[in-house]
């Protein structure tokens, strides 16, 4: 009995830490945007999908959309004729660098097929490029518009990911092998060596997180941008670039945890959008804007679907969103929404 406890309190974890890193993009990305982002998961997909394909030794479809992506931006941005040359100049330079970064690292890696830790850097580059570029694309045009508006903007986001990851990859899921083989024994208990790295990773994403929002300029004026967006533009940052950086964080950690959880799962089209709602299920712990809260409800969601799993498994995923309705009445008691907060 106390084998199959800790077992299941190890699995527990291990699947908090995974949406752990969900929750924190979707509070990142909620709290400089407004924008409750229901794609979220679908970067995980991207992610984990990604780093298979880069394993196999096939260039990334995906970091060329991305390289094409940058290079229409690019044209859009200098085609503006309130920027002087120089600042034109400029930005072709920096956007010609960033395309190089992202077809240099595909191209890597389809030259050295089965290269794990280039293959990440792969997926994490275009994954993280391309939340960029959806925030250009989807939010930047509306991002005066009602929070139901980006709502529906970020299901609509969902669905053309959804569709591409499809498209590209087909329906087949793909195995994806782990970091390293194997495993140790604590106790009574073999936890495999996949599952602490999932742990490691979680936690230092975690604390890089922390000391890049606490002792940078670009964290600090994200966190001004978060507290008062109005105010943060009228003391000089630019809210859109921080709105980009945000969508580019959140998605670069969501498809951090795809790349963690593929290979226990198999890499699919179909695995973001369950992950992204427990996702959200643990950031609503903490109204989505208090990330030690959300802490809590990621262990509260991870525990919650390992000993349900093992109880009645075939009702594991319907407990755990069910959990949502209790947290947000909660939240709602414990601090009712300000109606013209924002």
């Amino acid at each position: 009995m106390l084998d199959t406890f800790l077992f299941l309190l190890i699995d527990g974890v291990t699947n908090g830490a995974v949406y752990g890193l969900v929750a924190l993009s979707l509070i990142m990305i909620y709290t400089v945007t407004r924008v409750v982002n229901i794609a979220q998961g679908e970067y995980v997909t991207l992610g984990a999908l990604s780093l298979a394909s880069a394993l196999s030794g096939s260039f990334s479809v995906l970091s060329a959309i991305v390289a094409g992506g940058i290079a229409a931006f690019a044209l859009k941005d200098v085609a503006d004729r309130r920027l002087t040359a120089t600042v034109s100049i400029r930005i072709l330079l920096l956007r010609a660098l960033w395309i190089l970064v992202v077809l240099a690292t595909a191209w890597a890696a389809h030259l050295l097929p089965g290269s794990y830790w280039l293959a990440v850097l792969v997926s994490l580059v275009a994954t993280a490029s391309l939340g960029t570029l959806a925030y250009r694309l989807t939010v930047e045009p509306v991002s005066g518009a009602s929070p139901i508006v980006l709502l529906i903007v970020s299901v609509g986001v969902y669905m053309v990911f959804h569709g591409s990851a499809v498209m590209i990859w087909g329906a087949e899921p793909r195995s994806v092998p782990p970091i390293v083989d194997g495993g140790l024994t604590l106790g009574p208990v073999f936890v495999t060596y996949q599952s602490l790295w999932i742990c490691a990773f979680s936690v230092v994403a975690m604390i890089a997180l922390y000391l890049f929002s606490e002792r940078t300029l670009i964290g600090q004026a994200l966190q001004a941008t978060a507290a008062n967006r109005t105010g943060a533009q009228l003391c000089g940052i630019p809210v859109s670039v921080a709105g980009q950086l945000s969508f580019a964080i959140g998605a670069g950690f969501s498809a951090l945890s795809g790349l963690l959880l593929a290979p226990l799962v198999t890499a699919n089209y179909d695995m973001g959008f369950p992950i992204g709602l427990k996702g959200f299920v643990a950031a609503a712990l903490g109204g989505i804007v208090e990330y030690p809260t959300a802490l809590i409800g990621v262990l509260l969601v991870g525990l919650t679907e390992s000993f349900s799993a093992f109880q009645i498994s075939a009702f594991r995923d319907v407990i755990v969103f069910l959990m949502v309705i209790p947290i947000l009445l909660w939240r709602n008691a414990v601090r009712p929404p300000e109606a013209h907060e924002h």
